[in-house]
């Protein structure tokens, strides 16, 4: 028995780090789309993403063309990752309507894809809001009026967030929600972190 339980809390942890890791890719494939269509990049779908997975970036811009953006421009290549966030949280949910009861472990997968999305847009949205970290600094930057419907949306989330942990089926709920607690506190430290170091660098 402790061998067999082993053994699924190991595949367990490989399908949370899977899953963690396409959450963040294509988040990271989000910015890559609006970059191609500014041309900031060429191979929009060359994005990094580092195994420890922090410190994640679509890639380096063309910085002759960064410099003649357009403030709006700016904001949507901020809000890309999100965006991508927002549409494969609701494929995702779809997928769980049609296979999520077939198989537990594929289960546990697609409500992981789905809660860990809703918890990035969280982290960016509210936390990021509040101490202007990543994206969001950079939307603040340009169209500060946004940093308050920002934190607005990024409240209702969490609550949305919250709501959908609490409906994850029994099998994989305990998994579910530990690996998302884990994971979303690291996105909102790494947040608050970033900001202090950008506020004691000026």
């Amino acid at each position: 028995m402790p061998v067999r339980l082993d053994m699924q809390f190991a595949l367990y942890f490989v399908i949370g780090y899977a899953v963690l890791y396409a959450v963040v890719w294509l988040h990271e494939i989000g910015h890559a789309v609006w970059y191609r269509k500014y041309r900031l990049k060429r191979d929009w779908w060359n994005v990094q993403v580092k195994p420890y997975l922090f410190f994640s970036t679509p890639g380096a811009p063309d910085e002759t063309v960064w410099n003649t953006l357009q403030p709006i421009q700016y904001v949507l290549l901020a809000y890309g990752g999100i965006i991508a966030n927002a549409v494969f949280a609701l494929v995702s949910g779809a997928l769980i309507f049609a296979f999520g009861s077939v198989n537990v472990y594929l289960q546990t997968a697609l409500w992981l894809f789905m809660t860990l999305h809703i918890g990035e847009m969280v982290s960016y949205l509210f936390v990021g809001s509040v101490f202007l970290a990543g994206d969001m600094e950079l939307v603040n930057r340009y169209m500060p009026g946004l940093r308050v419907p920002n934190l607005v949306l990024g409240t209702a989330l969490s609550v949305l967030y919250a709501y959908v942990l609490t409906i994850v089926p029994q099998d994989s709920k305990i998994f579910v929600i530990v690996f998302n607690s884990i994971t979303v506190m690291a996105m909102c430290l790494g947040r608050v972190i970033s900001a202090k170091r950008k506020t004691q660098s000026r």
